[in-house]
């Protein structure tokens, strides 16, 4: 996943709240496409860990509310569910204003800066290019790169 999180954990009620959240970021655009569920899906896949009454993927509905200032209580998990809903958000091949908007109201529910949605947008940005760029494609990687920004 994100190097820089790699070594941050969620519990399972924090997975499931993640999960809930990026299930949110899906819906901003209406379109919820296969990139963006195959994303959400592999981290609700991935929060189960041993527990057995891990509720099916397909039975998750976004979140509705309630206190998730409390819920993520250290800041990397916060930024753990952020770059994570960034990434949702880019699935689709773009990030609209709508989704960053979205995305910063997450932030502001957990209890994260306002200025940290734009650091680690730049972050997701890098990661994100990073892959691309052991492609041959050079050209290619560089209008994605002007694409993200």
């Amino acid at each position: 996943m994100f190097p820089l999180l790699e070594n941050v954990s969620l519990n399972a009620d924090q997975s499931l709240a993640a999960t809930r959240l990026l299930l949110r970021i899906a819906h901003v655009d209406g379109a919820r496409t296969a990139e963006e569920v195959a994303l959400i899906r592999w981290f609700h896949d991935s929060g189960r860990g041993a527990s057995v009454d891990w509720p099916a993927f397909d039975t998750l509905q976004a979140t509705q509310g309630g206190d998730l200032a409390e819920t993520f209580s250290e800041s990397q998990q916060r930024d753990l569910v952020l770059a994570t809903c960034l990434m949702v958000a880019y699935a689709d091949g773009a990030l609209t204003a709508e989704e960053l908007a979205a995305v910063r109201g997450v932030a502001e529910e957990i209890g994260t800066p306002a200025g940290r949605v734009d650091e680690l947008l730049a972050l997701v940005k890098d990661y994100m290019l990073a892959q691309l760029a052991r492609l041959p494609d050079a050209g290619s990687v560089a209008v994605v790169a002007r694409e993200l920004g």
